[in-house]
């Protein structure tokens, strides 16, 4: 193939993800749907014009390994650390559970123990990707169930190693019995040997070579600087038998964490563009006509990681001690499979390990669960809603794991305000409260959030601050005001309307992270909304504004016309 012929294919399939995007966001649908939609128009399995798979394919190769070292480089270790019981435990459970499922759904199908243990093992690891995708799109990274989504994540993507390590081993162990004992024992070990050298040169190299670079000054150099240490760390992982992705991924978990968010922001615009051909990638795969002669399978397979996987991974959480609110989202959340799945399906096929219906079963239930993702995490909401409204399943949910330590009655009697959310924002408002010896009570169903706040001396509430329940232990009708600062829009809505409910001339300011919140919100009943980057900005225009030597009140001005502009043009438009 000519350099024009290639360069000319790779074209087909950016157009192609171009298209679905743009239909995607006119539908509002997740832009993520479209990449995979039009990589199935256009791929080999329907009729019409269709792109190079294999050239695809090659690009989309390298997309996912930079997808997952950006992914690896936003994931913080020292972050993590406070939901360490958690990802290590939440994981576990999920992990050992799914395969397990896979095992007796291989079994019902005729596929034998092996071919039931691979499937479990795929089924077991959820797309993050996909997951990443949909919580930046909501804005959900920095919550409680985003921090515990991320862990278990983190958890699984490291359970990779072991199983690209130990099931090609297994599979001996079927045919020559103790003899396949050392390979065994020999891929565990370049599995150890490969982390541990990772760690040690991300400690002892990285951080100088990226001290190097930047003093340089070049951002062409530090960003070629980051997809060399991306691909070495790739190629070094397919040397040892392991896979360039899940290399691409440690590289990036272990960066320098000095340089981690100037490595992010120089990778990202790569990221974008190979991650859009790698979901066209992903939906080229897919061939409607096998899902059609096998959908028996296909359903079953689907319904295990929908239902069994995301069963066992709100259990997990729930017996962590986690808000039964937590457990749903997060469980929903985690109910699909992806890049890692498609690895494990694509070595079980090249090492003839498994036969390739059990391999197309794996894809196409990816791409079901994918394609489903997104619907499937709003629809998490609802069914937490619809369980509240069963008294023995609300009071399950929203059980009172933590003891409070102080006089509720006493706290709520004497309280002024309402702080809905214990993250940033809420404990700013309490911190200003508390200067200002205004009495006040929080509400967060964050356990560790809770934690935290009540050993630094605040009266915190543990529980879900959209819940009526909740919300009516804190006698809204006696306070003054409540300020919604969570982090979440759907929550933040119900709380508002909720808070209206019970106390119509309640004053409630509510916090939106995009200003097509504004409208709902104000439609709940909230008297302020308050867009945080839009405030950011405001705050901006001052500083800059009096530095360039413009007047106070000019400024002010300025701004409060500015502000009453911007939020009815809002409300109005958006």
């Amino acid at each position: 193939m000519s350099e024009f012929e290639f360069m000319l294919r790779v074209g087909e399939a950016v157009v192609a993800a171009l298209a679905g995007g743009l239909i995607a966001r006119l539908v509002r649908m997740p832009v993520l749907i479209g990449y995979l939609i039009a990589g199935i128009v256009v791929g080999p399995h329907t009729p019409g014009f269709f792109a190079d798979e294999e050239t695809v394919n090659a690009v989309a190769r390298f997309g996912v390994a930079m997808l997952m070292f950006a992914v690896g480089v936003q994931t913080s270790l020292k972050e993590l650390e406070g939901v360490r019981q958690t990802a290590l435990v939440g994981g576990g459970i999920q992990i050992l559970g799914t395969i397990l499922l896979g095992m007796l759904a291989g079994l019902a199908l005729g596929w034998g123990a092996y071919g039931g243990l691979f499937l479990g093992c795929a089924l077991s690891l959820s797309s993050t990707a996909v997951v990443l995708r949909i919580l930046e799109e909501r804005g959900e990274l920095n919550t409680g169930h985003g921090t515990a989504m991320l862990g278990i994540l983190v958890v699984q993507d490291l359970a990779v190693v072991a199983m690209v390590a130990i099931l090609p081993a297994l599979a001996m162990f079927t045919t020559e019995g103790m003899n396949a004992l050392a390979p065994l024992g020999m891929s565990l070990l370049k599995g150890v040997l490969f982390v541990a050298a990772l760690l040690v040169v991300a400690q002892r190299v990285v951080p100088v070579l990226l001290e190097w670079i930047a003093r340089t000054g070049s951002r062409e150099l530090f960003l070629l600087t980051a997809v060399c240490i991306c691909m070495a760390a790739g190629w070094a992982a397919h040397a040892l038998g392991l896979s360039l992705e899940l290399g691409a991924f440690l590289a990036g978990l272990v960066v320098s964490e000095e340089y981690a968010h100037e490595v992010f922001a120089q990778v990202r615009p790569l990221r974008d563009l190979f991650a859009s051909l790698f979901f066209v990638s992903v939906g080229m795969l897919l061939d409607p006509a096998f899902i059609v002669r096998h959908w028996e399978a296909v359903l079953a397979v689907s319904l295990v990681i929908l239902l069994g996987k995301s069963l066992l991974s709100a259990m997990g959480l729930y017996l962590l001690g986690w808000h039964g609110r937590t457990a749903i989202i997060a469980g929903l959340g985690l109910a699909n499979i992806g890049e890692f799945s498609f690895l494990l399906a694509t070595i079980g096929t090249r090492q003839a390990l498994i036969p390739s219906e059990i391999a197309s079963v794996i894809l196409s239930a990816a791409l079901v669960t994918i394609l489903l993702a997104p619907f499937v995490y709003t629809v998490a909401e609802t069914l937490y809603a619809r369980l509240n409204l069963i008294p023995a399943l609300s009071r399950f949910l929203n059980r009172q794991g933590r003891t409070e330590a102080f006089n509720i009655e006493e706290a709520r009697n004497r309280s002024r305000a309402l702080v809905l959310g214990a993250g940033r924002v809420g404990r700013y408002v309490s911190n200003a409260f508390t200067a200002q010896g205004i009495p006040h009570l929080i509400v967060d169903y964050d356990a560790n959030a809770v934690d935290r706040m009540r050993k630094e001396g605040m009266t915190v509430v543990y529980g879900d601050a959209s819940s009526p329940e909740v919300l009516n232990q804190l006698s809204p009708k006696r306070a003054e005001i409540a300020v919604v600062a969570l982090p979440e829009a759907a929550t933040t809505e119900k709380a508002v309307r909720e808070l209206k409910q019970i106390n119509p001339d309640l004053l409630v300011l509510a916090r939106v992270h995009r200003g097509t919140d504004i409208p709902r919100m104000r439609d709940a009943g909230a008297d302020m909304v308050i867009h945080a980057e839009f405030e950011a900005g405001v705050v901006m225009i001052q500083q800059s504004l009096n530095r360039l030597g413009v007047g106070e009140k000019e400024v002010t001005k300025y701004i409060d016309k500015f502000r009453q502009f911007r939020y009815r043009q809002e409300a109005r438009i958006l």
